[in-house]
């Protein structure tokens, strides 16, 4: 039995999402793909992150943020669903602030992963 499931996420960034996903070392494909929902069923996505079972992830727009779509039961992901979706947060969080620090003219001085995981990250700017 299928066990299909749609889980709101905070993402709205399509191109954060993306570089999130890569530094996970996911491989991901941003052509319109459908993901199979148990036996008859597909449901369409904008990103797919395929799997070996053939059960694929996908990532769908849903009017102003992305839900991620899959099927848990088939979830074959080096980490589990709580886990990919905290170091995903992550790496979106971390490509989003060097986005925006780049807008105001900041650029990256030092990133530093500390041992809880977080990453402290020095930005910095110049005054000509």
């Amino acid at each position: 039995m299928s066990h299909f499931t749609k889980i709101q996420t905070t993402i709205k960034d399509l191109n954060l999402l993306k570089h999130a996903l890569t530094d996970l070392g996911l491989i991901w494909n941003t052509n319109s793909f459908n993901v199979k929902v148990g036996e008859n069923s597909q449901h369409k996505v904008d990103i797919l992150i395929k799997q070996g079972n053939l059960s694929h992830i996908g990532f769908v727009w849903n009017d102003n943020q992305y839900h991620l779509v899959a099927d848990l039961q088939l979830w074959e992901q080096p980490w589990s669903l709580e886990v990919f979706l905290d170091k995903l947060s992550q790496k979106y969080a971390y490509h989003s602030i060097i986005e925006e620090t780049k807008k105001q003219g900041f650029e990256k001085a030092e990133q530093v992963y500390q041992k809880d995981g977080s990453i402290k990250l020095i930005v910095q700017r110049w005054n000509y």
